[in-house]
């Protein structure tokens, strides 16, 4: 009696290379599905802040919703900025509202909308290559596998759901544009929800209307002209109604001092995480092309175009790499299938096209590595500011004033901003707001707790330029009419309280 042949021995050489790239694959799906579990889990669960920015929107949200105001006087308490156009905002105010913490509320809407970029990439995937299998798979595994859009797509900022507008906006294009369906009208929709999400969402209505100019030139001048006359007309009606501060807190206000560092900064990350999707992506750029990838890497060019244009100012961080991540994502999917190599691969073809999976499994283990150092230094970051609010609430429980440096106490204790001390002194040394009502106000200690990230007494004058602190007129006012009470070392917070205070 002739013994079973076991089903894999019977499988052929070709066959076996590709149950390996199946189990491969299934693995590190494994590993992005339980990357996205452990940031939901954290995002419930931390009470702080992740970043600076998380603090000041949630403020300016909590402020929407308890006041009805949202962009304020540059000249006139309370000194913060509202950076982004409105819809966020509105968002996170009407959850507020409803009862739930401004940060949960920030980060549940900044996580659904990262939910909803993978559908979007895995249905444009399908679109772009008709339906391939491993691409399509590939596409959707890089994105979740990303450290930079797990990370940024759990914070209470407005950088996802914006993507999520923008990239709905190029969907329903590439809908006309691939299947010639009706869908442009949509796409013009979903660009305006970007661009009132996040005012430098101009990338993709810029590559559809050059996509389109190429095409049909009269539809080109139809979807430009009518989707910048209707921006125009809402900007401006926004700005009227607020009296020209919905422009001097969008525009104005965020034109920061640019930094060769920064950018520096920023091409080191993009190496490291999305480098190896660069050489996909560049590896079968023209044959994409041909294939019918165009758009895709016309998109890609404008958004890296808008990334060189803006990341370098000081305060930007990393979220500015969003838009140019998820579309180096579309190009190499589409590089992979245009140069056919999954059937190369599985057919151990020596050609220098399968050597790119070296690059495919460098990027997923390092942004593997990436997000596990990600949660672990949330999750101890979260512990030291559970400490750090337990001790600072003893000092502004008397219900004063307070001028602090450390937002996330501002928004867990006091849920408003009176001054947001980084913008403010930017803001400060390019003459476009008047230091004097804050100054006297020191002077007088009007505040009854000043918290700074610096000991007034030994600063460093070797310090970044975005450290949150105030100019230095007002510094030596802090020194001559406050004393330090306290300092706590980690994370190096300095709590001051005017003279003669008595801590009785």
């Amino acid at each position: 009696m002739i013994a079973a042949v076991p089903a894999e021995s019977a499988l052929t050489k070709p066959g076996r290379t590709e149950v390996w790239f199946r189990r491969i694959l299934v693995l590190f799906s494994i590993a992005a599905g339980l990357g996205i579990v452990c940031h939901f889990g954290m995002l419930l669960w931390a009470e702080n802040s992740f970043t600076g920015p998380e603090c000041v929107v949630a403020a300016n949200s909590m402020m929407l919703a308890r006041d009805g105001t949202l962009y304020y006087d540059l000249n006139h308490y309370p000194y913060t900025v509202s950076a982004y156009t409105p819809v966020f905002y509105l968002l996170q105010a009407g959850l507020y509202k409803l009862g739930h913490p401004a940060y949960t509320a920030g980060r549940l809407i900044s996580f659904l909308a990262m939910l909803g970029i993978f559908v979007l990439i895995w249905r444009l995937v399908v679109l772009y290559t008709g339906g391939d299998h491993y691409c399509t798979w590939i596409g959707t595994l890089l994105a979740p596998s990303s450290a930079l859009l797990l990370s940024w797509g759990t914070v209470g900022q407005v950088h996802s759901l914006a993507e999520l507008f923008a990239l709905a906006a190029f969907y329903q294009y590439s809908r006309y544009a691939v299947r010639g369906e009706q869908t442009l009208l949509w796409a013009a929709g979903f660009a305006l929800l970007a661009f009132f999400t996040k005012q430098t969402m101009l990338a993709c209505p810029a590559s559809i209307f050059v996509l389109l100019w190429f095409h049909r030139r009269r539809t080109a001048i139809q979807f430009g002209a009518g989707l910048a006359a209707l921006a125009a007309v809402l900007v401006l009606s926004l700005n009227a109604a607020t009296d020209g501060r919905f422009l001097s807190n969008t525009v104005f206000a965020n034109l920061q001092p640019y930094s060769f560092e920064k950018m520096l900064q920023h091409l080191r990350f993009a190496l490291l995480s999305a480098g190896p999707l660069m050489l996909v992506a560049a590896a079968g750029v023209r044959p994409a092309i041909r294939a019918g990838g165009r758009a895709l890497f016309v998109y890609l060019g404008f958004a890296v175009a808008e990334f060189v244009v803006i990341a370098p100012k000081i305060g930007s961080d990393l979220n500015y790499q969003i838009e140019s991540t998820i579309l180096l994502i579309l190009c190499a999917s589409m590089a992979l299938h245009s140069l056919d190599f999954f059937r190369l691969s599985f057919n151990n073809r020596r050609a220098w096209i399968t050597l790119l999976h070296l690059p495919l499994a460098v990027f997923l283990v390092v942004n593997c590595r990436i997000t596990l150092q990600d949660v672990i230094v949330r999750f101890s970051g979260e512990q030291l500011a559970r400490s750090e609010i337990a001790k600072l609430r003893t000092w502004l429980s008397d219900g004063g004033r307070v001028l602090s440096a450390d937002y996330n106490a501002l928004v867990r204790l006091r849920g408003r901003m009176d001054v947001e001390t980084l913008i403010y002194k930017l803001l400060v040394d390019a003459r476009l707001i008047n230091p004097e009502p804050v100054r006297r106000d020191i002077a007088s200690a009007s505040f009854s707790t000043i918290v700074l990230l610096e000991d007034v007494n030994h600063r460093d004058p070797a310090a970044s330029v975005e450290i949150s602190t105030l100019p230095t007129a007002q510094i030596e006012e802090v020194r001559r009419h406050y004393t330090l009470v306290e300092q706590i070392p980690a994370p190096g917070i300095y709590i001051y309280k005017p003279l003669g205070w008595d801590a009785k």
